[in-house]
């Protein structure tokens, strides 16, 4: 078929028919020897869950249909011709019928325990919306290299890796979704992957920033490795249209009134500056312009150190970032470093990162010192000096104060104090 409604006989529910767990929705788009090893994958990995496949050939024409014809499954899509990735996985969702849908791209490899795994993070909270596992070829900080040199090696150290763990359960503003797994009635409600995007490119974002403002949370899950080919299928829509992935980010920027790729960004100078320990009901403060992705991180990175009970406040200095930051913190306000102790000085923290650009703090022995007296007893505050005088000078204050430096990374630039126990 092209783009004609799929027959009744595959999308309507016998009445004694039961739903399954999870509806599997496989895309592709030629590369057979990728997608055979993709459907080996999950019939291999998963019989012992109950779920339905549903295939979805997106213009092939190297044989992919046929392969899908011979598959066991009832629920088959076929495109005379690609109609774009965003188009192709919806109507594999809108005849999903499982409690949770699960999209994966036909380069990927599962892994032993891999949906184990996303079903117990996904069920662990209500307010999980959708759950990516980390690969070997992605952005947005998921990739993970695994030593193996064969794909078979590849899934002996999977199975050992693949143990679940909830301290590696990692909240994030978006990711690049290979492999996610929603929760069925949050993709009914979006439609999918937003159209718009088609034939893909931003789209993952979109969907990412759609469940949040949704009021569900994002979760990386770091105890899931599945193999990744790389995008083999998707660098075809490049190649084809040059101004696609530019195109599609000022769609994006006029729908959330965010550059994606800013909001992104991690700056893991703050996280190396730090150090950690196993402790419970740990409070992070943040103070700056970002959308708080570096101190959800650090948030992220406590957990892994078996923290418990982690606290995020940020005290936003934009008004255009407090939309995303609502969506992770525990409470965020919009005001000025100024502001800090009315706005948050009920409480005392473990971890204070200060984002401000340094040169534009108006009084910094007065933030300084509110600061540390907002940290806990080996309490770490972080900071960033822009140029030797600023350097000197937050120091000098902190010397006063009587904290103890910590570390300096990046020369002069990232800076980091404790108050002594």
């Amino acid at each position: 078929m092209s783009t004609e409604p799929i027959p009744a006989e595959q999308t309507e529910k016998a009445e004694d028919a039961v739903s399954p767990l999870v509806s599997i929705v496989v895309l592709a788009y030629n590369h057979l020897d990728y997608t055979r090893q993709c459907i080996e994958s999950i019939y291999r990995y998963t019989s012992h869950i109950d779920f339905e496949l549903i295939t979805i050939n997106n213009g092939s024409s190297d044989g992919t249909e046929e392969y899908f014809n011979s598959l066991p499954n009832k629920k088959k899509i076929s495109f005379q011709e690609n109609i774009g990735v965003c188009k192709a996985f919806n109507y594999g969702f809108r005849i999903a019928e499982g409690k949770y849908t699960m999209n994966v791209s036909n380069d990927v490899v599962v892994t032993a325990h891999w949906l184990d795994n996303l079903l117990i993070c996904l069920e662990s909270d209500p307010k999980i919306g959708m759950v990516v596992p980390i690969c070997d070829a992605s952005c947005n900080y998921q990739q993970i290299n695994l030593p193996f040199q064969t794909m078979e090696e590849m899934q002996q150290v999977a199975e050992r890796y693949n143990v679940s763990n909830p301290d590696l359960w990692e909240e994030r503003l978006k990711m690049t979704v290979y492999a996610a797994i929603f929760r069925t009635e949050i993709q009914k409600a979006l439609g999918g992957f937003d159209e718009d995007f088609n034939p893909g490119c931003y789209d993952d974002d979109a969907i990412c920033f759609s469940i949040r403002r949704m009021g569900y949370k994002t979760i990386l899950a770091k105890d899931t490795f599945v193999h990744h080919f790389g995008s083999h299928t998707f660098n075809a829509e490049y190649t084809k249209d040059e101004k696609l992935a530019v195109r599609n980010k000022r769609l994006f920027f006029g729908k959330f009134g965010v550059d994606a790729y800013v909001a992104g960004l991690i700056d893991f100078n703050v996280l190396n500056v730090l150090d950690y320990s196993c402790k419970s009901g740990v409070n992070i403060l943040g103070i700056g312009g970002s959308f708080g992705t570096t101190v959800l991180q650090l948030k992220n990175a406590c957990k892994s150190y078996g923290c418990k009970d982690v606290g995020l406040y940020y005290l936003s200095e934009q008004s255009s970032n407090m939309t995303e930051l609502k969506t992770i913190c525990n409470e965020c306000v919009q005001g000025s470093a100024d502001d800090v102790q009315t706005c948050f000085g009920s409480r005392q923290y473990d971890y204070i990162v200060v984002e401000s650009d340094s040169t534009t703090l108006r009084n910094k022995e007065g933030l300084f010192t509110i600061l540390y007296g907002l940290l806990k007893s080996g309490g770490q505050l972080v900071c960033t000096a822009a140029n030797p005088d600023v350097l000197y000078e937050i120091m000098g204050i902190h010397y006063c104060l009587g904290a103890a430096f910590n570390k300096q990374i990046n020369n002069y630039y990232y800076l980091s104090f404790t108050k002594p126990e």
